[in-house]
């Protein structure tokens, strides 16, 4: 008979008490070779809870044994499988469907019979209500302490340290914090960043500072003296949240904020205002904010307009004309400047006072953001671990702290700072960009343009001229510093 046996283990304390990954596997393969069996595969889901079957592993199972891979499914126990009824009933009847049976190699569990499901299903149903019996107990707990306004555990943040369980205001470090909240009325937090790096500031963990870290303390509401919980982020996808968000005043007589209320709730307005203009739009023009007039100083930005006969007309705009009011230069249509932009890289000679532009890091950043990614569920599964009761509060602050530390370092990566590169090095980057520009989407032309020119300054030579057969204006690229 052909057996597959699926392991699984959630937390470390799970692993010392005898639930280990080798330890199961020992155990199956001891059952499977009483039997006769075979063991054909091997499942194993490491650091997930029971509490679905959103598992790797688990689901590659469910499609194996779809293409009829095994005949028997062995477990260690129950409890590493399944936790919940409505899980078991589908996982049952998948089973059932492709002529699969299940064996647990410690528990006088089988399909085989009527009375054998029946079992499984009453012992299923007791250890389902004992696990939302201890989730809610937790649940609760944690939430009438935060509504007490007392915390629930974990590092004291950056500008405070933990005394006796007491947040004590840092001297020089809430002095930073201050710094954050008031340049960002007129700041992004992408230059506050560099300002902090650059002065020599780092986070609580001695990192550089991102625009990532820098958002996140103007989002943390202990500084105008309140505690917050039950949050979720924007990043950590579908999972919905167990009742409302719940911000309150911190219980501690003696906590000191480092801003009012007022400032704080002014600042989440500017928060939200930006990341709507970060994102207002899915047109990308390339030249927009680089290109500059020659004539007012002022930059272009782009717009288009659809033609009679269907196409698109992509063009620039000079903003002391249409904004200002202090130009007169018309607009110019984007082939125009992209014709004569394309000619400039041919030069064979950089200009000499340029010597540096931004450059990739290390690692490729998709990676980086794949891998931040795969660290934010890994904290969801970690505060369900908990909530569920899977691990003590000592175990998951332990967790959680690792997987700051971590992120932290994968945001460091992202923010790789500009770097010297030589003239032929850029003279090779702007040759490749010619070769490949008509081959490259207009959002990758608009990184590129960004990523290595600080401004381009545009001369108009000669008006466009209308009529049955238009002819584009012609345009001089006087001037132009790379990054």
């Amino acid at each position: 008979m052909r057996c597959a046996i699926y392991r699984r283990v959630s937390t470390d304390i799970q692993r010392e008490e005898g639930f280990s990954l080798e330890a199961q596997a020992m155990r199956l393969n001891a059952y499977a070779v009483s039997q006769g069996w075979t063991i054909v595969d091997d499942y194993t889901d490491e650091g997930y809870s029971a509490k679905n079957i959103d598992r790797p592993a688990l689901q590659k199972m469910i499609k194996d044994m779809e293409q009829k891979k095994f005949d028997v499914l062995l477990v260690y126990r129950l409890d590493r499988l399944v936790r919940n009824v409505r899980d078991l009933h589908e996982l049952l009847e998948t089973m059932d469907k492709y002529d699969v049976a299940f064996q647990s190699a410690t528990e006088p569990f089988e399909t085989k019979t009527a009375t054998g499901r029946m079992f499984i299903t009453i012992v299923a149903t007791l250890a389902q209500w004992e696990r939302e019996t201890i989730a809610e107990r937790v649940f609760e707990n944690m939430l009438k302490r935060s509504e007490t306004g007392l915390r629930n555990g974990g590092p004291a943040p950056y500008g405070y340290i933990s005394e006796s369980g007491k947040l004590i205001k840092h001297p020089e470090e809430s002095k930073w914090v201050e710094f954050i909240f008031s340049q960002y009325q007129t700041h992004g937090s992408q230059n506050i960043a560099k300002q902090l790096n650059t002065m020599g500031v780092r986070t609580k963990k001695g990192e550089i500072w991102s625009d990532f870290s820098v958002r996140y303390t103007l989002r943390n509401p202990i500084y105008s003296g309140y505690i917050r919980w039950n949050n979720e982020s924007v990043s950590s996808g579908h999972r919905k949240k167990t009742g409302e968000e719940v911000i309150v005043p911190i219980e501690q007589d003696d906590f000191e904020p480092v801003i009012t209320k007022e400032v704080w709730d002014q600042t989440q307005k500017l928060l939200e205002q930006r990341s709507h203009m970060a994102f207002r739009s899915e047109n990308h023009y390339p030249f927009s904010g680089i290109a500059i007039c020659s004539c007012c100083g002022k930059s272009f930005t782009g717009a288009k307009r659809n033609r009679k006969y269907g196409d698109e007309y992509r063009f620039y705009k000079c903003q002391g004309r249409f904004k200002f009011g202090i130009c007169d230069v018309q607009t110019i249509a984007e082939s125009s400047i992209e014709e004569e932009f394309l000619s400039i890289l041919d030069l064979e000679e950089v200009e000499p006072t340029v010597k540096s532009r931004k450059v990739k890091p290390e690692m490729d950043p998709e990676k980086l953001k794949v891998q931040l990614a795969k660290i934010n569920d890994k904290k969801k599964r970690a505060k369900e671990l908990y909530i569920d009761g899977d691990e003590t509060k000592d175990e998951y602050n332990e967790r959680m702290k690792k997987l700051n530390a971590e992120e932290m370092e994968l945001m460091k990566l992202l923010d790789v700072e500009d770097e010297i590169a030589s003239e032929f090095e850029i003279r090779q980057l702007l040759k490749e960009i010619k070769k490949e520009w008509y081959n490259l989407s207009y959002e990758t032309r608009k990184r590129t343009i960004h990523g290595l020119f600080e401004s381009i300054t545009i001369e108009l030579v000669e008006p466009s001229k209308p009529g049955r057969t238009p002819i584009p204006a012609v345009i001089k690229i006087t001037d132009y510093q790379l990054r």
